[in-house]
């Protein structure tokens, strides 16, 4: 298949143009909202707030742009072509009521009409309308992005405390620290506290 697009936001705000004109005017023109075409934006990244979050997609109203559009976000983690779409057009949806209605209403309205199936919070395409985002897919050509993979690094492993114990049950002395601060004890073999008792280290968790 042609590589049409070599912008990943020219090839969203594509697939937005051919969603907004063929599915969702059609069904809003013919119901009593009387929305208009909204001004939008669309992106591949996170928002701010919602990195390691669980949002596919989001949209923002227009009051959060200086310059009074909605701004559209697709998560990278994701690059199948058709997923974006249908993601796409749930957050459409969102803009053209600018937010108003979150998931009921208008929105459940256009939603069910479009052909989005499931909790209306994370919907997905239904059989036909899969088949119609399959076909803008191949219309536009490869989505020109590859999913991000972020866990790539591993997590900074915890120090290891060290459970230390005087050997006197009289005594009963005992703590946690690190191997690093055992070391740096002038005896580390007498209980610092009956001054009699040895101490021993046991592994304890973190």
């Amino acid at each position: 298949m042609a590589q049409l697009f070599t912008d990943r936001e020219a090839w969203l705000t594509e697939a937005a143009s051919l969603i907004i004109d063929d599915i969702l005017t059609p069904i809003i023109d013919a119901s009593a909202y009387g929305y208009e075409r909204p001004p939008y934006r669309i992106s591949v990244g996170f928002p701010k707030h919602s990195r390691g979050g669980k949002s596919i997609a989001v949209c923002f109203t227009r009051a959060a742009s200086s310059d009074g559009v909605n701004e559209v976000f697709i998560n990278p983690e994701i690059d199948d072509p058709v997923e974006v779409l249908d993601k796409l057009t749930h957050e459409l949806i969102h803009a053209f009521d600018d937010c108003e209605s979150g998931h009921r209403n208008f929105f459940a309205h256009v939603a069910r009409k479009a052909g989005l199936e499931g909790a209306l919070t994370r919907t997905v395409a239904g059989d036909e309308l899969r088949q119609t985002l399959q076909s803008y897919a191949d219309l536009l050509g490869p989505f020109p992005h590859r999913k991000m993979q972020l866990d790539t690094t591993h997590k900074k492993q915890k120090t290891r405390m060290r459970r230390v114990s005087c050997s006197s049950p009289e005594c009963g002395f005992h703590f946690r620290t690190t191997a690093v601060q055992i070391a740096k004890l002038a005896n580390p073999t007498t209980c610092p506290a009956c001054q009699t008792g040895i101490l021993f280290e046991e592994s304890g968790a973190a």
